[in-house]
């Protein structure tokens, strides 16, 4: 907890010291606003696996309402079981935007992937696809990178297409020497009132040295030319919803790929969800069966408060392994 004070006291500080002269504000409103959320999980399959976890304790700071008419920004820390019970910063992110147009600077997760950018808050299963965990550019990176992203829409949104250049290595060690480069793409179309979206997103990165657990061996690093290629769509009425995307990735030739299809139906507070998963990694040794969820989830006050039940099987041969249920409680902090 005093590290939770000491975080947001500093970060207020700093914020409210330096942008308070340079933007001016409504009457006494506070420069910053403050956003968080956790997830406690029990995991089973009731066999030799019970184990409670802090899936996330999330917090952020963005500016409020009446900051800036073309500056914002964003510093987010999260604290889990499976990062050791320990804070990690996630994004100190500063922006530019203007009519159309729009220029992040600073670490922040490139535009890629459809899911990826679907809030872990507002997901309907307790976790995203396995193939996006592994093929987003830095998914067993630290999820972000440091660098520049512009983003041009039109006028209404339709369309969006962002352009960014990153140090390719993700934030969870810093090369002061870095000789490798990122460049990512993606390009997405609304339509039908925004009921309606598909795109794409490319991704090169010149590599040197990477680790890169889950797609290929723990004991092989990584140098030379990835490239990658997502491609999505996702369609949402107030009641249904149905999304599905495709990654593939090429490491010096060799080739990892996987796709998934998830749907959901609402009623009511009631929210009926199952995905289909596929994950083809470059490592002889792993299983790469398909992977079933089958979910409930109950939206005590929507997304604020919602208990979650995700049931998770492989199909291995015509046979159903490896069964694993989480039960998942959200609460929203704010």
């Amino acid at each position: 907890m005093k590290e939770i004070v000491r975080f947001f006291t500093i970060s207020s500080i700093l914020l409210t010291g330096f942008f308070q002269p340079l933007f001016a504000q409504e009457g006494n409103s506070m420069p910053i606003v403050l956003h968080g959320y956790t997830q406690l999980r029990f995991t089973s399959n009731f066999s030799d696996v019970h184990s409670f976890s802090l899936r996330r304790l999330k917090f952020w700071i963005v500016p409020n309402a009446g900051f800036s008419q073309h500056w914002d920004f964003k510093i987010q820390t999260t604290f889990s079981s499976s990062q050791n019970e320990a804070f990690f910063l996630q994004d100190v992110m500063l922006k530019y935007k203007s009519d159309g147009f729009s220029l992040k600077m600073g670490q922040f997760v490139p535009e890629y992937s459809l899911q990826r950018f679907e809030s872990d808050f507002t997901l309907p299963m307790t976790e995203r696809s396995i193939v996006i965990d592994r093929l987003i550019p830095n998914g067993t990176l630290g999820v972000r990178d440091i660098g520049v992203e512009g983003n041009l829409h039109s006028s209404n949104k339709n369309f969006e297409t962002w352009l960014g250049v990153f140090n390719g290595y993700g934030i969870k060690e810093y090369h002061l020497d870095n000789t490798g480069i990122m460049l990512t793409h993606k390009t997405a179309v609304h339509l039908l009132k925004q009921q309606l979206t598909f795109g794409y997103s490319v991704m090169y990165r010149k590599a040197e040295n990477l680790t890169l657990l889950h797609v290929l061996p723990d004991s092989v690093t990584f140098t030379g030319n990835d490239f990658r290629y997502n491609l999505f769509a996702h369609y949402q009425t107030e009641k249904f919803q149905v999304q599905a995307e495709y990654l593939w990735a090429s490491l010096n030739g060799m080739i990892a790929n996987g796709y998934y299809v998830l749907t959901a139906l609402n009623l009511g507070k009631n929210q009926l969800v199952a995905s289909w998963n596929q994950y083809n990694d470059i490592i002889e040794s792993t299983d790469n069966s398909p992977e079933v969820h089958l979910g409930y989830n109950c939206l005590i006050n929507k997304n604020k408060i919602k208990l979650m039940l995700d049931n998770r099987v492989h199909i291995n041969n015509g046979k159903l392994d490896n069964y694993m249920t989480t039960l998942q409680i959200q609460v929203s902090i704010k």
